[in-house]
């Protein structure tokens, strides 16, 4: 074992190059961020969502770079929590409010947002003035040990889901999970976005886990959207589990607002929204997920599972297990005619 870690251990910082070069940034940013906002260094890129069963786009998560003329971009993890601490983070989360496209849109929130007088009256005017739909603006919640009144909190996220926004528990698995845990016990949720880029398909333990947050966000009747997929065994292992809404590099990297039309033809049509919203709280999982032995990697269900989409007599499988694959000899299956 090592040494115990006491209070005072926490209470100062060795000085080096690295200190440095973040309170030079800090700097930076502070003594810029104005400039910034004036000159539109702060642009939004749009990263696709897609339904994998339908495998179209359905919605798209807003996210900020800071783009100074000349210099390589900054990611938002870079700049937001600086912005965040200073306070400052609500005027660039209304600027980006302020110039959404018409297609359904993700926008990250900081808690700190709330801590401004009439924030939401202020997101409800610019929907009303560019008459948004409600239902068309997700809004992404990250659990952060930011100063904020957590009643507070908890009362604008009831108060903008009553008004029909969708809210979202967002990177789940990464950073501050305690506190996402917590956060999930306090809230109510429309979709808890589990970021996999920490889980390692090739790990026995890492599938359990993931398996078993997807088993839980289901059980508490939250829609589970993975982020963050880089790669084509975690695609096709989120499969397995019946996941329905993911993204990720794999699947389509961030676009500037004016590529947006370009994917036009791949956005999934307002009945296609409708038809397949009912799919979210499908659970294909094992039930018995906590006590069957797992040296298979098999966390499916058992017993044959399928899912199948009946139009005008033909009948669309978007999703099925191996148990079914067996049971019906055909692993390349994908249409039927008929009644199923």
């Amino acid at each position: 074992m090592g040494p115990a870690t006491s209070a005072v251990d926490k209470a100062y910082q060795v000085y080096n190059t690295s200190v440095k070069k973040r309170f030079e940034m800090q700097d930076y940013l502070m003594g810029h961020f104005e400039e910034a906002l004036s000159q539109n260094w702060l642009k939004v890129y749009y990263q696709p969502i897609f339904n994998l069963y339908s495998k179209k786009i359905c919605n798209f998560e807003a996210v900020s770079r800071w783009q100074e003329p000349g210099k390589p971009a900054l990611k938002a993890s870079r700049f937001i929590p600086v912005l965040e601490r200073s306070g400052l983070v609500y005027q660039m989360d209304q600027r980006r409010a302020d110039n959404l496209p018409t297609v359904p849109v993700s926008i990250n929130l900081s808690p700190s947002d709330f801590n401004i007088d009439g924030f939401i009256d202020q997101v409800l005017g610019i929907t009303q003035k560019y008459q948004i739909p409600h239902n068309m603006i997700q809004f992404d919640l990250l659990a952060q040990p930011v100063a904020v009144d957590q009643q507070r909190l908890k009362d604008a996220a009831a108060n903008l889901r009553k008004q029909g926004f969708r809210i979202c528990l967002d990177r789940y698995g990464g950073e501050n999970n305690d506190l996402s845990t917590e956060t999930l016990l306090e809230y109510n949720f429309d979709y808890l976005k589990v970021d996999v880029r920490s889980f390692n398909t090739n790990r026995q333990r890492a599938k359990i886990i993931l398996a078993s947050v997807i088993n839980m966000s289901r059980l508490l009747k939250i829609v589970p959207v993975v982020k963050g997929v880089e790669d084509q065994a975690m695609l096709n292992f989120i499969r397995s589990l019946g996941i329905m809404l993911a993204q990720g590099r794999l699947l389509a990297k961030e676009m500037p607002e004016e590529e947006l039309s370009q994917e036009r033809d791949n956005f999934e049509s307002v009945e296609e929204r409708a038809l397949f919203s009912g799919f979210n709280h499908i659970n294909v999982l094992d039930p018995y997920l906590e006590t069957r032995d797992r040296l298979d990697n098999n966390f499916e269900n058992p017993r044959p599972n399928s899912i199948f989409i009946v139009q005008s007599q033909q009948a669309k499988l978007v999703y099925c297990n191996r148990a079914f694959r067996s049971w019906t000899g055909c692993a390349g299956m994908t249409k039927r005619s008929g009644n199923t």
